[in-house]
């Protein structure tokens, strides 16, 4: 079943890519990615694990054995496919990782490195098919020892890049951030400053801070940040268990005869499903086949937030105009009683709240009944940290309460989906028992398992999500919006441009 998922998110990648080109052209659309060969290579490792486990009495000897093996080449190709490429977003600079793309100069580094771990399959191949069961008994214990040094020196690289890029927040990749913050800078002092000011513009320069890392990490995503931290010690962890229980089956002959029957079983079925969460670890930080720039993975900028420079330069736009607009900022404070709601268009209502202007539009746009607005943002929008004007960009100054607004986060839809979901989940299950409980044949009792539990991860995804946005609807529900005129502040023009002044709200200022 994770075979078959992975060969449908590969299908899927190939499908994405097909669609973005201008173009398009199959072959184009099959060129190898980093992403796509991890596909693969899950997909083969799943294929020949399962098809050991479900009939491992189908296969001679010699190939049960190396269907066994085949399975550590293949993490310790996808694991070191992903320390090259982590090691290209840490050295190189100048590169982009917005667009697939497979490895550059990290390539013969990663093919030889295969070259030999295939090698030791190949050789263990042979082995098997020319000596005795007793050998073939100790030879694989050698070569499993020698996956494990392999593994152990993946895992150590892993753990080296892994660290640097993503708890340490270094690398290439950085180059970039600190380039547009640079442009971003001069941008600003070139809208402030005229050739007449210099001087005086010289006092008002930004200071330049004693680290480029402090002005990264206060652009820093945490969310991109601690997920990035749990996949990575998770599969390092994962990892250094895989190397442990390879070690053990090394010395096999010293301890196993020792055990009782009972751990010895504990033992192998824990190994096994180890093996089975290292190789799952792959699609599920994989999970966007159609855009693999929103991957932490595969797109260390994501740990970053990005810089909208558009909203930049028309935050400063918005600064000048209040600058020259001071004297219509109150009049239209003082009349705002006489406007209409740019929502519902009436000004006579009641039931709606007052009338607010909760950001720097102004005009027919510039009142709003705080209820009508609210209802607005619930129905709009799902995401409450991005709670701003789509006309001039203002963020809305909000309070928070201490409880949510269930009643009108939950609305009937919500209710009808999670009961659809509910019973799709129940249904499946039982469908599944009930043909395990009936049917012998080892495939079909597989088949059966695997597809009610399929059908449970996309009906436990829908539901995430569906509570995700119920919770989402309350949050901003149960929000209380202030009007912009209400904040005590006042601007005043000044030859250094803009100054804001705290005024107390009983006192009247005077320009």
């Amino acid at each position: 079943m994770l075979a078959f998922v992975c060969l449908i998110q590969l299908i899927m990648c190939i499908i994405a890519e097909w669609q973005k080109m201008k173009a398009p052209s199959f072959l184009r659309a099959c060129r190898v990615t980093t992403q796509k060969v991890l596909y693969f290579i899950v997909f083969l490792a799943s294929l020949i694990r399962g098809a050991y486990f479900t009939s491992p009495t189908a296969f001679k000897e010699g190939w049960s054995r190396s269907l066994l093996s085949a399975y550590y080449p293949l993490v310790l190709s996808g694991s070191s496919l992903i320390v090259c490429f982590w090691a290209e977003v840490f050295h190189l600079r100048n590169m982009s990782w917005d667009k697939p793309q497979f490895l550059s100069k990290s390539f013969i580094g990663f093919a030889v490195f295969n070259v030999l771990t295939y090698s030791l399959l190949l050789a263990e191949f042979i082995v098997t098919q020319i000596y005795s069961q007793e050998d073939q008994s100790f030879y694989t214990h050698v070569f499993n020892g020698c996956y494990a040094v392999l593994l152990f020196i993946v895992v150590i690289f892993f753990l080296i890049y892994g660290v640097e890029v993503y708890f340490k927040i270094r690398g290439g990749f950085l180059n970039d951030y600190q380039n547009s913050t640079i442009l971003n800078k001069r941008t600003v002092s070139d809208l402030k400053v005229n050739a007449e000011e210099q001087v005086t513009a010289k006092l008002f320069d930004p200071v330049p801070s004693t680290s480029q890392l402090s002005q990264v990490q206060e652009q820093i995503n945490i969310s991109q940040l601690h997920q990035s931290r749990v996949g990575l010690l998770s599969q390092a962890f994962m990892l250094f268990i895989i190397v442990g229980f390879l070690c053990s089956e090394t010395l096999s002959e010293f301890w196993k005869a020792k055990v009782p029957l009972y751990s010895r079983n504990c033992h192998d079925i824990v190994f096994r499903i180890i093996e089975v969460g290292v190789i799952l670890w792959f699609p599920c930080v994989l999970w966007n086949c159609f855009s693999p720039e929103q991957l932490w993975i595969l797109n260390p900028k994501r740990l970053l937030k990005r810089l909208d420079h558009s909203k930049y330069m028309k935050e400063i736009e918005l600064q000048d105009k209040n600058a020259e607009q001071d004297t219509a900022l109150f009049s239209d404070g003082t009349s705002i009683n006489s406007k209409d709601c740019w929502i519902c268009y009436d000004s006579e209502r009641q039931d709606a709240g007052p009338l607010i202007q909760p950001c720097q539009c102004r005009g027919d746009v510039s009142a709003v009944h705080h209820n009508c607005l609210r209802r607005w943002l619930v129905e709009s929008s799902i995401n409450a940290d991005s709670l701003t004007c789509k006309v001039c960009g203002t963020n809305y100054n909000v309070e928070h309460a201490s409880k949510l607004d269930w009643q009108n986060g939950i609305t009937s839809r919500h209710c009808l989906q999670t009961m659809a979901i509910v019973t799709t989940m129940c249904g499946s299950s039982a469908a599944a028992w009930t043909l395990i409980q009936l049917v012998e044949g080892p495939i079909i009792r597989m088949l059966a398992a695997g597809t009610a539990l399929l059908i449970m991860y996309v009906c436990i995804r829908f539901l995430s999500l569906n509570t995700v946005v119920a919770y989402q609807r309350a949050k901003i529900s149960s929000l209380n919006i202030i009007s912009s005129d209400s904040n005590g502040n006042a601007h005043v023009s000044t030859i250094s441009h803009t100054v804001c002044v705290d005024l107390a709200k009983s006192e009247t200022a005077t320009i």
